[in-house]
């Protein structure tokens, strides 16, 4: 150090002949580097402000401690902020040299702390995912069952009221603020790739242009919002009706980003891959798949976002679709549907691609959203263990033309099928009750009444159904909360199987 510094002055006049005085005389490549310079003659006669800003706390409370601990700091770290905005970590044992009262100079070592740092705070996300997982399929099964008894509750007391009833209008708000606690279970189940899902062949042609008709019902009407499709079908295995609900809450986020007017195009297509594609967040594998690609006139994304884009609460906060969870639960969907999401030019324009495997139709067959819903009749047994839901349930099973025969439990609903004399068409059974689950109870009732149909029901996670052992593959589910409508449609569908 030139000239060397008398230790008798006080400790902010210390830092400041620190970051003026002190000249870095001898280093490796590899500290060169650590600062953005390719060799070491870079930065070999510099001063410490050239390496550390002053302007920055940080680094002057590094100089401070350097003072105050006698000048030897052991195991210290601090932060580097570089140019192009990245944060680098670093490690520093750094030892003073005095000498008849003053500072003559200090060695050390630096070790880049940068790449731990990252994966202690990957630690910590998966922590935190972990723990929300944890949250989300502890509360969705009793909150799922008590959104189907508000929803089913309100679209039957609106059937009962006149068209122009005072009613209907607290019927509608009550009906919508339920629809948005489903979305935010909905989502959260999403995000931790807890959902269950219904996948079949289905035609995203048809989806998306689904989704483009409930946007335009349901977001501002300035929005110029285009749907692309193609000449052929592109058929993947999906869960058409969450796909569907995913991409009208990625339409609102990217409303709320454009602000007032604006242009947002979903485009439809297939794209054979001959090569890998590594992207942002996911990594694409060779092989031939249907697209989503979503484009919006919204301003560029932030240079340097990258994956931070998926992360929940990232960027804009959306007072009415899910504050901030449209990216992440896309891509949690996605990834559990066995897909891939990569940003294209994130810095260039806001679009990504949505990337399927093509599934294979069978010859003859029809998509799932090719069909259509027929007359109900036949005799249901209904086991359902949370008696208001049952209730329920039943109600909207006769009133929609089924005989329904209700049980509290497998064991009960085994007896009823003993007992009654007449042809069952159908078992409609949640699928984790008390005793004997639904898994069982259909097993057991197909052997005892073959060709019977059978429809699972549940508010729990996919995590707790895989535990349970209780659906087969392909088995016929509807996930809680759910819509009077939706059960007697869904109901059609399995009759027609």
């Amino acid at each position: 150090m030139q000239p060397p510094m008398p230790i008798t002055l006080d400790a902010e006049d210390q830092v400041e002949r620190l970051l003026r005085d002190l000249r870095l005389v001898d280093c490796n490549d590899a500290l060169a580097e650590q600062y953005g310079f390719p060799r070491a003659e870079a930065i070999i006669g510099r001063n410490v402000a050239f390496l550390l800003d002053a302007s920055n706390p940080t680094h002057r409370d590094y100089l401070r401690a350097f003072v105050h601990s006698g000048y030897r700091l052991e195991g210290v770290e601090y932060a580097q902020r570089s140019p192009d905005g990245t944060t680098s970590h670093f490690v520093t044992h750094l030892v003073g040299t005095v000498r008849g009262g003053h500072l003559t100079g200090a060695w050390g070592v630096q070790v880049d702390a940068t790449a731990r740092r990252q994966l202690e705070q990957q630690s910590r996300q998966a922590e935190t995912v972990a723990a929300l997982n944890r949250l989300a399929g502890g509360v969705a099964h009793d909150f799922n069952n008590l959104l189907t008894t508000i929803l089913t509750s309100i679209e039957m007391l609106e059937d009962a009221l006149e068209p122009h009833h005072i009613g209907r209008q607290d019927a509608e708000e009550v009906r919508r603020a339920a629809r948005r606690g489903a979305e935010l279970t909905r989502q959260l189940l999403a995000l931790s790739q807890q959902q269950v899902l219904a996948p079949r062949p289905s035609d995203l042609n048809v989806i998306v242009r689904r989704a483009v008709s409930s946007m335009r019902r349901t977001l501002r009407p300035d929005l110029d919002i285009r749907a692309h499709t193609t000449s052929v079908r592109a058929i993947a295995n999906v869960d058409g009706e969450e796909l569907e609900q995913v991409l009208v809450t990625l339409g609102a986020f990217a409303a709320d980003a454009m602000g007032r007017g604006g242009q947002l195009d979903l485009q439809v297509g297939r794209a054979d891959l001959d090569a890998p594609i590594a992207g942002t967040p996911d990594y694409l594998s060779p092989g031939s798949y249907a697209t989503i690609t979503v484009t919006d006139s919204a301003p560029a994304f932030a240079p340097g976002a990258g994956a931070r884009l998926f992360e929940p609460f990232f960027g804009v906060e959306l007072p009415d679709t899910g504050s901030g969870l449209a990216l992440a639960t896309l891509r949690g969907f996605v990834r559990q549907s066995g897909g891939s999401v990569l940003l294209e030019s994130p810095e260039a324009g806001r679009r990504l691609t949505v990337y399927f495997p093509i599934a294979v139709l069978p010859s003859g067959d029809a998509t799932a959203d090719d069909r259509h819903a027929t007359a109900s009749s036949g005799t249901v047994i209904l086991a359902e263990d949370e008696p208001t839901v049952r209730l329920l349930m039943k109600r909207v099973l006769q009133r929609a033309g089924y005989v329904v025969l209700q049980a509290a439990s497998g064991e009960e609903a085994i007896e009823i099928s003993r007992t009654y004399p007449h042809e069952v068409d159908a078992l409609v059974t949640d699928v984790i009750m008390p005793g004997m689950g639904g898994g069982e109870l259909s097993r057991r009732l197909r052997q005892e009444r073959p060709g019977i149909r059978v429809l699972h029901v549940s508010g729990y996670t996919a995590g707790a159904l895989r535990l349970s052992e209780a659906l087969e593959d392909g088995a016929a589910f509807l996930p809680k909360p759910f819509t009077p409508k939706a059960l007697v449609a869904r109901l059609q569908e399995v009759m027609r199987r």
